[in-house]
């Protein structure tokens, strides 16, 4: 009997703690919807306002880009970073981001500017790997799913609310000054959502377990290839996607940010009837998000986009919700630490991937709309062929296809490892035989030098 109020006490404490927990995540995000409407979200507007051109401002985005993918294969290959002292690396990281956008306005030349956004990027990376790693270590399944339904959705309200001030506060305030005052007041709200880490108990995450062998590592590359695909359509519509609204059916900026809006509305709703829904009913959403590109595309009407924006976020809330669970369902078999990392860094890669298709075909709009239906086409096929969960083909088939993609990829991965070393190996043989025949030469006229001929 004794034995027995003992674990029904002990369960009550861990179901108040995962209660709180959860509470605290979601405050943590809802301050940030806010902070980075103050701050993330301008910063494009205040670098327009210094008279930065497009090709100044894409290559600081990319060259910050680089250096989270960068950071982030680092972290994936030692993950023992985030395993240590989790705590305070995570509010340190936290905070800097927050604090670094103060004196991005304080200077107003491109290196320092791209200097210190280079040291956000860097942090948001590192402590998107700890909060990754605190939600997938403190949760099953079904606690991950609700946690990152709820999470979404105070993040687009906050945000929305956000968006409001930072626009009223762009109308009020002096325009020499407004930059100064909204990227200060968007850091201190961001600090009230690391205050909310200070209450969250993290010490299971200390020397949180790191399998030496991943169980199932085909499944793992197979749900990495499906979602990268699917994030890199999505980066990639959004990078174009308003400039030909503007420029190519002549729309009103209004029409364009109405677009956003409505997409952060369907988002909230999407994130609420998504999560509780079983994994193979994501194949619609997933599906479904092949109409957005098509419809953009092909409807001329430009507050028809308004519409359009609206089923992306629905769909599109969808479509991410099941990279995120399928990751939550095989946490056994990849490890908290290993799921959580690849999610930092597919979304790192993903923003990497699409930049270039962006900034190389420009005004293009034919070739970028193509390769948008190109990728979803691509994350749909692994989806569908190779991912049991979600699979058309029955279980055994699906997880066939997925070893063979697997294995395929690492024979032609290998292959052009030992081609790359091979070219490598050649080119030093050749410089070497170059370097013998001249020193050969030089000998040989020294050699008629001496003798005087």
């Amino acid at each position: 009997m004794l034995n027995m109020l003992r674990i029904f006490s002990r369960s009550r404490l861990l179901g108040a703690r995962k209660f709180s927990l959860k509470l605290l995540l979601v405050l943590e995000i809802a301050f940030a919807g806010v902070y980075l409407a103050l701050t993330r979200n301008l910063l494009v507007i205040y670098l327009a306002s210094l008279g930065f051109n497009v090709s100044q401002i894409s290559l600081m985005l990319v060259a910050s880009t680089v250096l989270s993918s960068i950071i982030s294969v680092v972290l994936y290959k030692f993950p023992e970073f985030v395993t240590k002292r989790v705590k305070l690396k995570f509010m340190v990281f936290h905070a800097s981001e927050r604090i670094f956008w103060i004196p991005i306005v304080l200077f107003k030349d491109m290196i320092a500017i791209s200097f210190f956004y280079a040291i956000i990027n860097l942090s948001s990376t590192i402590l998107g790997s700890f909060m990754n790693l605190l939600i997938y270590a403190s949760f099953d399944e079904t606690g991950v799913r609700d946690v990152t339904a709820k999470r979404t959705a105070a993040y687009n309200v906050m945000n929305i609310l956000g968006s409001v001030a930072a626009i009223v506060l762009l109308a009020a305030l002096p325009s020499g000054e407004k930059f100064i005052i909204i990227f200060t007041l968007g850091s201190l709200v961001g600090l009230l959502s690391t205050l909310m880490l200070v209450f969250m108990d993290m010490r299971h995450l200390e020397g949180a377990k790191i399998p030496k062998a991943m169980e199932s590592p085909e499944q793992m590359f197979s749900i990495s290839s499906f979602f990268l695909a699917f994030l890199i359509s999505g980066n990639l519509l959004g990078i174009f996607w308003a400039p030909y609204l503007m420029n190519v059916l002549k729309a009103p900026d209004y029409v364009a940010a109405s677009m956003n809006f409505a997409a952060t509305i369907s988002s909230i709703v999407g994130s609420l009837l998504w999560a509780k829904r079983s994994l193979r009913t994501f194949r619609i959403a997933l599906g479904m998000s092949m109409l957005t590109p098509i419809a953009a595309f092909l409807i001329p009407i430009p507050t028809a986009h308004i519409g359009i924006s609206a089923f992306n976020g629905f769909m599109g809330t969808g479509a991410g919700f099941l990279g995120n669970f399928l990751f939550a369902r095989y946490l056994k078999k990849f490890g908290a630490v290993r799921s959580s990392l690849m999610m930092t860094l597919l979304s790192n890669l993903s923003q990497l991937m699409a930049t270039p298709f962006g900034i190389f075909f420009g005004q293009q709009y034919l070739i970028l709309f193509a390769l948008v239906m190109i990728l979803v086409a691509v994350s749909m096929i692994l989806a569908f062929l190779t991912i049991p969960e979600v699979a058309v083909v029955p279980e055994d088939s699906a997880r066939t296809y997925s070893y063979l993609l697997y294995t395929s990829s690492l024979m032609g991965y290998s292959m052009a490892v030992e081609t790359t070393k091979e070219t490598i190996l050649m080119s030093f043989r050749l410089l070497a035989l170059a370097a013998a025949l001249i020193l050969i030469y030089i000998v040989y006229r020294f050699a008629f030098f001496l003798a005087g001929l």
